[in-house]
């Protein structure tokens, strides 16, 4: 795991939101019976399972985000994280949960702005320029589907100096492509590195004064907002591969003990980049080191074995089972799986070491689809509507495919 530290202290408004109590347009009711602790007693264990019931397979990474949303919600030290992983090992995933926790905790009320936004969306590609406008209008839309139709100035300012700025794909954005500059990179890196360190940047808008609604200007002071940069930066595993398995390189791929879903074992060697990854390939693929060192800590994702890829077929909310399992509700057919059937769609998914959990869809889709175009027509349901798939059905499946 490579980390870059840094502690500021942070003064503002952000201190007392422990103990606001101004009425708000929107408050759910949760929000209004319920006994608000004070934001220091929800410590990183407690965050940490919140998150864990969105996310599978992460706990390492959870744990450096559950720590970071502490220190967010605090007030008291910078708290932004780079994540690193492959496809489908949950970058994005983290940050749609971050947005559930914000929502399901009443007392992170004031922290609910949480934005996601692609990063080049941040850069004009014409004239070469940061646009934070349109990361602060992508903020001010969330802020005020939070606060309500008629949001005082005040009100749009502290929502949005609260904010969780979550940028995707910022790997895409590196300084170097194809081994040549790109100055686009750059830019980007340099506009995101001076609002990370706080900045105070004007944003026109319109709010309600006095009753009337009327054009204004906000000075923003994103000290105090976090940012969580992830990408995949499919590149640097070859880079880093390429360095580790140099001869005279002194390091070593480790060899792992592999159980298959049918009871085989064998010895495999894989690559885990987060065994080799050091901060000097971070600078080598193009990332500004200055942008680097305005992170807490740079994540690491695990790539998802076998293993926690059954859980997240079987378990979660958005797998190809469960979404196929909502369909079939609809024709009065309950859709079960045999559990070592389960297991070798998640064996075969887990081959896939570049797509993840993504690559579960594909795989499923094609063993249910024959059943979910005409379940009757294949002879397979019980006399009480079951329709159970099994072993011997992926196995078939697997067995046309190859």
């Amino acid at each position: 795991m490579v980390g870059f530290t840094r502690q500021t202290e942070r003064t503002s408004s952000l201190e007392m939101i422990e103990t606001e109590t101004r009425p708000e347009e929107n408050v759910t009711p949760s929000d209004k019976t319920a006994e608000l602790r004070p934001l220091t007693e929800i410590r990183p264990p407690v965050i940490f399972e919140e998150l864990r019931q969105g996310v599978l397979g992460q706990d390492k990474a959870l744990r450096f985000v559950s720590v970071a949303v502490y220190k967010h919600t605090t007030g008291r030290v910078a708290a932004n994280l780079l994540l690193i992983g492959s496809s489908g090992t949950g970058k994005t995933t983290i940050m749609n949960n971050l947005q559930r926790l914000y929502h399901d905790i009443p007392e992170y009320r004031p922290f609910r702005a949480v934005t996601i936004i692609n990063a080049n969306l941040l850069v004009d590609s014409d004239r070469m320029e940061f646009r934070p406008d349109r990361l602060l209008t992508a903020v001010e839309q969330r802020a005020r589907a939070i606060l309500g139709r008629k949001p005082t100035p005040e009100d749009l300012k502290q929502a949005i100096e609260r904010a969780t700025i979550c940028v995707d794909e910022i790997d895409k954005m590196s300084a170097v492509v194809a081994g040549k500059p790109n100055a686009i990179g750059v830019v980007l890196q340099q506009g995101l590195l001076t609002l990370m360190e706080g900045e105070e940047v004007s944003h026109r808008t319109h709010a309600w004064v006095d009753g009337v609604e009327k054009e204004i200007t906000l000075d923003i002071d994103t000290a105090h907002m976090m940012f969580i940069c992830g990408g995949a930066f499919e590149g640097i595993y070859d880079q880093v591969y390429n360095r580790v398995t140099k001869p005279g390189s002194g390091e070593r791929i480790r060899s792992r003990t592999v159980h298959t879903a049918e009871g085989q074992v064998r010895i495999e060697m894989r690559f885990s980049l987060a065994d080799f990854l050091q901060g000097q390939d971070l600078f080598e693929f193009g990332m500004v080191p200055q942008f680097c060192g305005r992170f807490d800590q740079t994540v690491l994702l695990n790539d998802l074995d076998a293993k926690v890829l059954k859980e997240i077929l079987l378990h979660s909310y958005d797998s190809p089972f469960v979404r196929s399992r909502r369909f079939f509700r609809v024709m009065g057919i309950d859709l079960e799986i045999e559990d070592l059937a389960a297991a070798l769609i998640a064996e075969r998914a887990g081959r896939e070491t570049r797509t993840g959990a993504r690559s579960l869809r594909p795989i499923f889709a094609d063993i249910v689809n024959p059943f979910e175009f005409d379940p009757e027509g294949q002879d397979v349901l019980t006399e009480d509507r079951r329709l159970v798939v099994t072993a011997d059905m992926v196995r078939a499946r697997f067995q046309r495919a190859n």
